[in-house]
């Protein structure tokens, strides 16, 4: 908690970014979140493990419920939220095996989580702060679990 936030015990004091503002940092989050999205389907659809591909399917739901989130968040600044309806499955093609999907999966997971990480540094508003504080920490579950499921497996050496 900051020193605002514990000194007031509630909204945020000071100067926050605006709407607009708010609108055009959440895009590029939402579209990697829907990116990720695609790209645990495609891991869903083509591992080996069936109790794996289950698992991954209940960190899926929360990333859509996070999708929501961020989607909703936009839409209530008066913004567009991306849609994802550009992206195409063939995109997403994360490889062969279940080494190769995992670590491209982890790899993607990593890359939003870095994003997010950004965000801390922005001074949204409470609300956004909060949203944000959430999607971080569902990542970071998603994140300790494809560690967890990688850890003994040997990455694969990109093709050249």
């Amino acid at each position: 908690m900051g020193l605002k936030e514990a000194f007031l015990q509630k909204g945020w004091a000071g100067r926050t970014i605006s709407r607009a503002e708010t609108i055009e940092r959440l895009n590029p989050v939402l579209e990697q979140l829907l990116g990720l999205m695609h790209a645990y389907q495609y891991v869903i659809d083509h591992i080996g493990d069936p109790a794996l591909a289950e698992r991954l399917e209940a960190l899926q739901k929360t990333l859509r419920a996070d999708a929501g989130k961020l989607s909703e968040t936009i839409l209530s600044c008066g913004g567009v939220s991306y849609t994802g309806v550009d992206l195409e499955s063939d995109q997403f093609n994360l490889g062969d095996t279940d080494e190769a999907m995992l670590f491209n999966v982890l790899d993607q997971e990593q890359a939003f989580q870095a994003m997010i990480g950004e965000e801390k540094d922005v001074e949204h508003q409470i609300r956004t702060r909060a949203i944000l504080g959430v999607v971080a920490q569902n990542s970071d579950e998603r994140l300790t679990f494809l560690k967890e499921h990688t850890r003994h497996r040997r990455r694969p050496t990109p093709a050249v």
